[in-house]
């Protein structure tokens, strides 16, 4: 087994990727304070605290069954691939 190389240059790829989450997870942010009421209200008639609850309980269960199979996934093609 090979030890963890540390450091940017080494794991820019991991970084890149945590990097472009990030800028995904931010423009949901955006999304959410901007547009979401703004919609909310004039189509379906809500009340801008109901449109932000229910879009961060949506936003927050996807995301929980979405880490749940990238997690199992990036298990089994991790332990494949690393050891």
């Amino acid at each position: 087994m090979s030890t963890p190389q540390l450091g940017l240059r080494e794991n820019w790829r991991q970084f890149s990727l945590l990097v472009l989450v990030n800028a995904f997870v931010g423009g949901m942010v955006g999304l959410e304070r901007s547009i979401l009421p703004r919609l909310a209200e004039q189509e379906f008639h809500l009340v801008a605290r109901s449109a932000i609850l229910s879009f961060i309980v949506v936003f927050g269960l996807t995301k929980a069954v979405a880490n749940y199979y990238a997690g199992a996934w990036a298990n089994q093609i991790g332990r494949k691939t690393c050891c």
